[in-house]
């Protein structure tokens, strides 16, 4: 999958990028209630590109918690959308953005921490992307468990009652990247929706 990711064609990321953003947000707006805080991420160069979806939203819900992730450690922290632009595959550098571990564009540990100084809510969803995805909630990433340790500490909390926070996984990728079955162990987290060029899953 990574060979077939890494030989596509711009014009059709770009064309499947804006799609998925449409029809991301029309899920969005289908939601019985709108999410309390919206986390999002920055793509490698073989993920769709959610920029224009995250200034959409943003005009939309001005006051909706919007939160970009940082690795740290072993974790993802997710840390508030400052006012500054969302930067575009391949760029960094702008007020409240710096490169990170694996070429990867994150925020600032500066930005107030969702979750911290600024709670999830009771219903937050979470933007999850992958190498490979089925229709059944599997996923496949890049191996590093980022997004499955983050799931399953918010899911854990729940069934703990710990939390009264309502997690949903939506997986974003490209439909060439949706297979027959994903193999999964106890330690995979599954998605809850997923969303191509195509619509949702």
């Amino acid at each position: 999958m990574k060979e077939i990711l890494q030989t596509l064609p711009e014009e059709y990321k770009q064309h499947a990028s804006h799609s998925i953003c449409q029809h991301l947000k029309q899920f969005l707006l289908s939601l019985t209630t709108l999410p309390t805080a919206l986390l999002g991420f920055i793509p490698f160069r073989d993920e769709p590109d959610l920029t224009p979806f995250y200034g959409e939203i943003r005009r939309l819900f001005p006051h909706m918690h919007i939160g970009f992730p940082r690795m740290e450690g072993s974790h993802l922290a997710f840390h508030q959308w400052s006012s500054s632009p969302v930067p575009g595959m391949g760029k960094g550098g702008t007020y409240g953005w710096e490169y990170g571990p694996f070429g990867t564009i994150q925020p600032s540990p500066s930005l107030p921490q969702l979750g911290k100084e600024i709670p999830w809510g009771e219903s937050p969803i979470v933007l999850v992307p992958g190498r490979v995805f089925d229709r059944h909630g599997g996923r496949i990433g890049r191996g590093k468990g980022y997004y499955d340790r983050f799931l399953r500490s918010l899911r854990q909390s729940r069934t703990d009652g710990k939390t009264n926070i309502d997690v949903l996984a939506v997986g974003i990728c490209f439909s060439v990247q949706v297979i027959e079955g994903v193999p999964r162990t106890e330690q995979d987290e599954p998605i809850d929706h997923l969303i191509t060029e195509e619509g949702v899953i």
